[in-house]
């Protein structure tokens, strides 16, 4: 036999994971965790490499 709050305690974590989703959406702030789009990310300026590879210049 489940206890008898078992039911309720679930609909209330339920409840709070819905609620703090639905808050992630409004609230955006336009912060993004992660990767940045590659049109976003400044060009890398082309290194010219001198000498024929022994490590001296």
């Amino acid at each position: 036999m489940r206890h008898p709050a078992a039911p309720t305690i679930i609909a209330v974590l339920l409840g709070f994971l819905v609620l703090i989703v639905l808050w992630s959406r409004i609230q955006g702030d336009g912060h993004h965790e992660g990767n940045p789009h590659p049109k976003d990310v400044p060009k890398k300026k082309e290194e010219v490499l001198s000498g024929d590879g022994d490590g001296e210049t």
